[in-house]
């Protein structure tokens, strides 16, 4: 245990836990927890606590993948509860950025927990490490990075985004662009479209001076450049050692290409110039720009060196090289210009940040950083349109062939050039920003994504539910039940989290939460047919729940159309004469929109109350929203038959996007088949724009007159 003020390390102890609170020279660790100071003075010192945090994961790896079993690399930050996105700036964002390494880890050594925690500053140290201890204790080996905050908890998911509206251009002739890297690679092509798509100026930020070419060198294509060196040297009387040639080279192909890329960008028009710089020094970035301070309006951060090793393998300085062009950059350049003026900005970020990258973790954490700090400008400078792309691997010479090669058998797409570079400038003139975008497929580049559970049954204690709200609002009689939304939440976040469908899911009986329900569950796995069997049993091994989870993905389901607007039908109050029984937390049924013999529409919203802290579902599945539909199912039954019902089973559940968060969606009883008691329907979540979100197919409910004044005494 690194750091902190000693809570979680005496919590450790209490537990059983044998602690250091010193780096030491120890041949057997289960964990390593990093505790990250909650502030940084600057920039050059909170990314040397990241380079010390990866020089100690680098430190301890062999170790703990020595120890066998579940060993866990973990870290803790107090910035916001969540993760540095929200409410923190300047160098105390940057501290967040230690997801990158974290994730890469978990890539590097997929035998070990890793995970990156951040939870809020209000929360009290004990209770802070109250949390960290159930951290220690979750399953999940695919959950890289939690956040606490609010009594939720959180992780970041991506979500798909459309392009931006084709309207008029908020970048125009009269703005000037300073670009860091944009004389060479991918961000000379992009600057170079900017310059022909809106003809604003631009000024190019390099470090390496730009001479004339030697009179020698004219005329002489690159690929006969090297040989050209050599005879050069040898005819002044030198022998030129392999390294000298090769130096001399980059020197002069890196001339010729910024070169090239000055005409690229006058050949539209727009007005070029060339300034040099270390763009990670605050005083030579200053000089560079002085003469244009009061004429720039923009800003495109794609200054980035590498440093490829993997963790165990890194130099000592690497990690200080590789964070200084993004994260030291970004603050010398922002320093060096009125932001006051400034307009338009963004950051080329990577992939490698967002999911980690197997022997990138210094610029996983430069890469996440930068998100970081994007995310800061924009909620603190509101005149500042501010977008941190997240590049994934570009194509067309981008990539050497052999990692063009390694990315296809990987089944990882490449972006075209030209599609990146429509990208970039669709961003970069739209009126209004979104502060983090994914450019090509949300995977890692590198390596398998980290596992679920392995190896035996899962035991999963139901006291954390004995206070949540959700839970508290789910019950019958005044009896907290676990919704069977909950239930399959379990299975998939237990089991295959990445799971977006399921077979016969089953309620054998459900779950009484209190003195006269079980203490915890067991969750048992076996392989199926084309995915995974759980079974979830109580402390006697009576069964409760099961399902089958898929592993493919569901096939697609078209849009819906002709939906009535969501806002239309009547107002209902199915919460309080009796309906349905389901407290404030679940309330999220406003609107009958349709009703008829086989089905109903209702208009709903909820703010997810997070069931179980997350536990009980996944990054897309969210067990409160999905309950909305099988309320929409019980008002049916009530409204058409006059009796209250429970669900039993489904014979399949389809997951297609995230329900909205707070945000109206339709909930849609459909085809419904009544044979006695029992009630069978199809039930589907539609976006606004009739996107479908997820599906149960043959839902059933069971009905019973009984159950009507239990569900009226706890109506409220």
């Amino acid at each position: 245990m690194l750091g902190g003020d000693g809570t979680i390390a005496r919590q450790l102890r209490d537990s059983g836990w044998h602690v250091h609170t010193e780096p030491a020279d120890v041949d057997q660790l289960r964990l390593v927890l990093v505790e990250l100071p909650a502030m940084a003075a600057d920039p050059q010192e909170a990314t040397g606590v990241l380079a010390d945090t990866l020089a100690l994961a680098g430190r301890y790896q062999p170790v703990l993948e020595r120890a066998g079993g579940r060993a866990a690399f973990v870290t803790l930050t107090r910035l916001d509860g969540a993760f540095g996105l929200e409410d923190a700036d300047g160098p105390a964002a940057v501290l967040g950025a230690v997801t990158g390494l974290v994730k890469t880890l978990a890539i590097e050594a997929p035998e070990l927990f890793c995970r990156a925690l951040d939870i809020a500053p209000d929360i009290t140290a004990d209770d802070c490490a109250e949390l960290v201890l159930a951290e220690l204790a979750d399953p999940r080996r695919d959950l890289p990075q939690v956040a606490h905050r609010d009594g939720r908890r959180r992780t970041l998911t991506s979500t798909p985004l459309a392009a931006p509206p084709a309207a008029g251009s908020a970048v125009g002739p009269d703005d000037l662009m300073v670009v860091t890297g944009g004389g060479r690679g991918i961000t000379a092509h992009c600057a170079t479209a900017l310059a022909e798509r809106t003809g604003c100026g631009l000024i190019l930020l390099g470090r390496s001076p730009l001479p004339d070419e030697p009179d020698w060198a004219h005329g002489i294509p690159d690929d006969r450049l090297r040989a050209a060196i050599v005879a050069q040297r040898r005819a002044a009387g030198q022998q030129p050692t392999p390294r000298e040639v090769e130096a001399e080279f980059r020197g002069l192909a890196a001339a010729r290409e910024v070169r090239a890329t000055l005409a690229a960008i006058r050949a539209t028009g727009a007005a070029a110039e060339y300034a040099v710089a270390d763009v990670a020094d605050t005083e030579s970035v200053r000089a560079a720009l002085a003469p244009h301070r009061d004429r720039i309006t923009g800003f495109v951060h794609g200054a980035g060196v590498l440093a490829d090793q993997r963790i165990a393998d890194k130099a000592p300085d690497d990690a200080a090289r590789v964070l200084a062009p993004k994260v030291h950059g970004w603050f010398a350049v922002l320093a060096a210009l009125d932001l006051d003026r400034l307009r338009h900005v963004a950051a080329f970020s990577s992939i490698a940040g967002w999911r980690g990258n197997a022997g990138q973790a210094d610029y996983a954490m430069a890469n996440e950083a930068l998100n970081r700090l994007a995310a800061a400008l924009h909620r603190t400078r509101d005149g500042i349109h501010t977008v941190a792309l997240n590049w994934g691997a570009w194509a067309g010479g981008m990539v050497t062939p052999e990692l063009a090669r390694l990315f296809t058998e990987r089944g990882v797409p490449l972006i075209p050039v030209d599609e990146g570079v429509r990208v970039f400038t669709d961003r970069m003139i739209a009126p209004a920003a979104d502060q983090l975008v994914i450019v090509g497929p949300d995977a890692p580049l590198t390596g398998p994504a980290p596992a679920g559970p392995t190896g035996g049954p899962v035991d999963r204690s139901l006291a954390p539910l004995s206070a949540d709200p959700a839970v508290l609002a789910h019950a019958i009689d005044g009896k907290p039940v676990l919704p069977m939304t909950g239930a399959l939440g379990a299975m998939l976040n237990v089991a295959d989290p990445t799971a977006r469908a399921a077979r016969q899911i089953v309620v054998y009986r459900g779950v009484v939460l209190g003195e006269s329900g079980p203490a915890e569950l067991r969750f048992e796995t076996t392989a199926a047919d084309g995915g995974t069997q759980v079974t979830v049993r109580d402390e006697s091994g009576r069964p409760r729940y099961r399902a089958e989870l898929l592993t493919a993905p569901p096939e697609a389901a078209p849009a819906r159309h002709g939906l009535p607007p969501l806002d239309g039908g009547e107002a209902i109050d199915v919460y309080t004469d009796g309906t349905l029984f389901h407290g404030p937390a679940l309330q999220g049924i406003r609107r009958l929109l349709a009703d008829g013999d086989t089905g109903l529409i209702t208009a709903c919203r909820l703010r997810d109350p997070g069931l179980g802290g997350g536990a009980y579902g996944t990054a897309g599945y969210q067990p409160a929203l999905l309950d909305l539909l099988l309320q929409s199912l019980s008002v049916w039954v009530r409204r058409h038959h006059g009796v209250s019902s429970l669900p039993s089973r489904a014979a399949g559940f389809r997951l297609y996007h995230r329900l909205p968060d707070d945000t109206p969606f339709y909930a849609i009883v459909e085809n419904v088949v009544s044979e006695g008691s029992v009630h069978r329907a199809t039930l589907v979540a539609c976006a606004e724009d009739g996107t479908v979100l997820a599906v149960f197919d043959d839902l059933e409910a069971v009905g019973a007159a009984a159950l009507n004044d239990k569900f009226r005494v706890s109506a409220r």
